[in-house]
Order: C-alpha cells, then structure tokens, then sequence
C-alpha cells in the first residue's frame, strides 16, 4: 500500500515538472513582451516579472482557468460595457472583474469580497448594493456593475489616473492618498507602487495580464468555452413584484436552472418584491413573455384577469437553445464600428466580436460578418402570437418604415421593434436584421386591407401607441 502511494506521488511529482518545462518551451519572452507592449490599454503596459507570472498563470500552468474565463465573456462584457458606456467610461475598465473574480458572479474571497466586482460588505452598502437574507446584489451583474463604475468614476476624479483608479480598487483611496505621500508627491503608479500593500503592488500587473489573456488568447491556443447562445443574448428587466423562478422558467420556456444561473444575486428562489424594482435576466427571445405575464397580473387599467395555468417547466433533457436561433449575414461598410453594428443588430459589439472571432475592434471594408438572431420572440397567453424575426425580403425598407400600428386590444408592455435601417447607408443591411411585433403586423395587415388612411391617425411620443380618432372607430 505505502509502495502504491509513493509511486503515485513520483508520478504526480514527474507529471509537474514535465507539465511546468512544456510551459516555459511555450512561453516565447521576447514575442509576448513585445505584443504586451504594443497592446491598447487605458494602462500603459509595461513588462516585468510580475506581469510575465500573470500571463504564464493564465496559458501555461491553468489554461483551464483561462478557457472558463474567456468563456464567461460572452455572458457578462456585453453586460459591462452596456454601463461602461453610459458612464462615458473606458471600455478596459471590463478586465477589472476578470482578476477579481474570474467572472464568476458567485465567487467569495477569503476576507468576505463577493460577487464579480468583489465587494466587501461595508463598501457594497455605501454603493447602494442590498444585502439581506434573500438577495445579495453584489452577485447581481447589473446593480453591481452599476456600483463598480460609479466608484471607478469617483476613484478616476479624484487621482486623474487610471493606474491609481484600479489600485485604489484593491486597497481604497485612504492607502493610495498615503503612498502619494511618504513618496513625496509623486503620482505615477510604479514609482509609488514600493509604498502600497503588498496585495495591491501586484493589482496594476494584474490587470495586464487578464488584458492581454483576453486579447491575445488565441495565439496561445487556448479555446474559450463559450455557452450557450440563451447565454449570451440575454435582456435586463427590472421587476417590482415577487416572482418565483419557477413561475418565471415556466412562462419564459425555459429550465429553472438557467433562471438561477443568470441571477444569482437571488437566495431563495424567487425575485423579492422592491418598489425600486430587482433587475431580471434572461435570454432575450424569453423576455417578452414575463413582460406579458406581469401584464396580465397588474393591467393598466385596474382591472383583474383570470390567469390561465402556467405551462409545465421544460426539463434539462428536453432543453435545445441553440435550437431557437438562426444565423444571418452582414457586409461591413467603410467606417461600420463594431458597438454601432451591434445596436443594429440587437445585440453587443461583443456578442459580434465573439462569434467572427475577431481579434481586435478594427472592421475592414468588405468582411462578412456572422449574426445570430432568435427565431422568435416567446410571448404569453393570451398573447397567443408569437413574435417572430422575420425573412421580408420581398418587401422594402421604405414598406416597412411606413408601417404605424393601431393599438392591439391587449397591448404588450413595451412592444418590440427596431428601427429600419436607410438602405441608402447599409445597402448590405439583411432585411431579416429588422423586427416588428405580431400585434404590428396584424394591424398593418388589416390597414392594408381596409385602406385606412394613415394621415387620420394620431400617435402620441412615449409610451401611448397609435390609436384611431373616436369618430373613426366605428
């Protein structure tokens, strides 16, 4: 028995040093120093040893860690950087959470740090953040993504560095103030880094190194493990009534645990209740029938309905997502910008990022880019009509955009369309890339048919819809 174990221990000892020698044969110095040193970052790299172990953790001794990491991308950057940009902010700032969580939304640190900002109890409630025995929004991506970029605002102001903005991230600014001091005035980061916490004189090298394992992770041949598409085109409501995941996952069509899984901020199974509201994530092609369902439940006009029996939730074994969606294709055009595309097509400049494996934001004239778009948009009883993301090539953008809807007589919450797309300025733009709800297009169907005349109507700015005047209702 002991021989046993000591060969297996030999075998283990033999196996990392032959696994550790094959890294460094891979780790090519000179190469990445000089594509980290190239590398566009809102932090001006710089190569060290530091930084060099940070890089050789992610690809040569955990590329594992890193295939799971660059995985949960697709989930969460098109998260972030939705808020990155309404703060005006660098869309960099994303790796943050890449080194203090492995984006893992559930992650708990030794001192009690939690969620993918990782904040600590005291820091999370001065942010807003809700912390009681049925939520933890420092595990929500959306209200803790809020409370992370409001704090890298304030960090960013007060230092006019960003260097010093993601350092105080790690030790708070009371520590940076004072390593500003006892240095002598001096604000760059690596002359002031000696007088900071040990922990956070690695924090700045830190961030280089998941920078560059994001950018630069396939020329190192480490796969990202993607998920699922359900996973990576998800919308963001707020609710202000509790809601169960069981009720969510049977209206929605879909598992309950894919409801758990994107909102995780949630401890007991259920969405509480909050005049302010809980944000809820899910697939987007899901999304429009809890906003029917929550109609149902609190109508606009006060009255009551009588629900009809929730569908039976969909088990594991009987989940396809991938099965939901259908692909199309776009020409780029000179000057087309991936963020702008992707408010085109419905989606993040990540998600296109993602599935053309593009290594970088820069988009030349003339390539063929892949789009994924669901096939249909899932309603609720009674809103039997499904909203579909039609193939309406035989008609014409000019067609479509003259289209105006009356009011259907259950109206959803927020109907669901993009706006047509000039083909004078996107003549490449498919015309499957434009959407307009089922109630639209009934609507626009009978219109056609009984010649209504479209000046008579009257619309309203918000969310009144389109109605007929009174004498014409008749």
């Amino acid at each position: 028995m002991e021989r046993t174990a000591f060969h297996t221990l030999l075998t283990l000892l033999f196996s990392l040093l032959f696994l550790n020698v094959q890294a460094e044969e891979l780790y090519n110095k000179e190469e990445i120093q000089t594509r980290l040193e190239a590398m566009e970052c809102i932090i001006k790299p710089r190569y060290n040893t530091v930084v060099e172990n940070y890089i050789k953790g992610y690809f040569a001794h955990d590329a594992f860690k890193a295939k799971l990491i660059l995985g949960r991308t697709a989930t969460f950057f098109p998260i972030f950087e939705k808020y990155l940009e309404e703060h005006d902010m660098p869309e960099d700032l994303k790796y943050l959470s890449v080194l203090e969580s492995a984006l893992n939304p559930k992650a708990v640190s030794r001192v009690g740090a939690t969620g993918l900002w990782q904040f600590m109890k005291e820091t999370g409630t001065g942010y807003g953040l809700k912390m009681n025995s049925r939520i933890d929004e420092r595990s929500c991506p959306n209200r803790s993504t809020m409370a992370a970029m409001e704090y890298m605002e304030n960090a960013y102001k007060r230092f006019n560095s960003w260097e010093l903005a993601i350092a105080s991230y790690n030790c708070g600014a009371g520590n940076i103030r004072k390593a500003i001091k006892r240095s002598g005035g001096k604000t760059d980061y690596w002359e002031i880094s000696k007088y900071l916490p040990r922990e956070t004189r690695n924090f700045v090298p830190a961030f280089l190194g998941a920078a560059y394992m994001v950018q630069y992770h396939h020329l190192h041949e480490v796969s990202p493990e993607y998920p699922h598409l359900d996973y990576q085109l998800t919308e963001s409501e707020l609710i202000y009534h509790k809601m169960p995941f069981k009720t969510i996952a049977a209206v929605a069509g879909i598992p309950v645990s894919v409801v758990e899984s994107l909102n995780p901020a949630y401890k007991k199974g259920y969405v509480p209740a909050n005049v302010y509201g809980h944000w809820l994530v899910l697939p987007r092609r899901t999304m429009q029938a809890i906003r029917d369902y929550i109609h149902l439940l609190h109508p606009d006009n006060g009255s009551t309905n009588e629900l009809p029996p929730l569908p039976e939730l969909v088990a594991e074994k009987n989940y396809s997502p991938d099965e939901h969606y259908y692909q199309t294709f776009y020409t780029t055009l000179e000057g087309d910008r991936l963020d702008a595309l992707g408010k085109i097509f419905s989606c993040s400049g990540f998600n296109l990022k993602v599935w053309n494996n593009l290594t970088d934001n820069q988009l030349p004239q003339g390539k063929e880019l892949l789009i994924w778009f669901p096939k249909e948009l899932n309603r609720y009883q009674p809103f039997s009509e499904k909203v579909e993301v039609l193939n309406i090539e035989a008609k014409t953008p000019k067609k479509v955009e003259n289209v105006r809807a009356l009011a259907p007589k259950i109206k959803p919450i927020d109907p669901i369309r993009l706006t047509p797309i000039p083909v004078d300025k996107h003549p490449h733009l498919p015309f499957t890339a434009i959407t307009l709800s089922a109630a639209e297009l009934k609507l626009a169907r009978e219109q056609k048919e009984k010649k209504l005349n479209l000046k008579k109507m009257k619309s309203w700015v918000g969310k009144k819809p389109f109605r007929k005047k009174k004498n014409e209702r008749n």
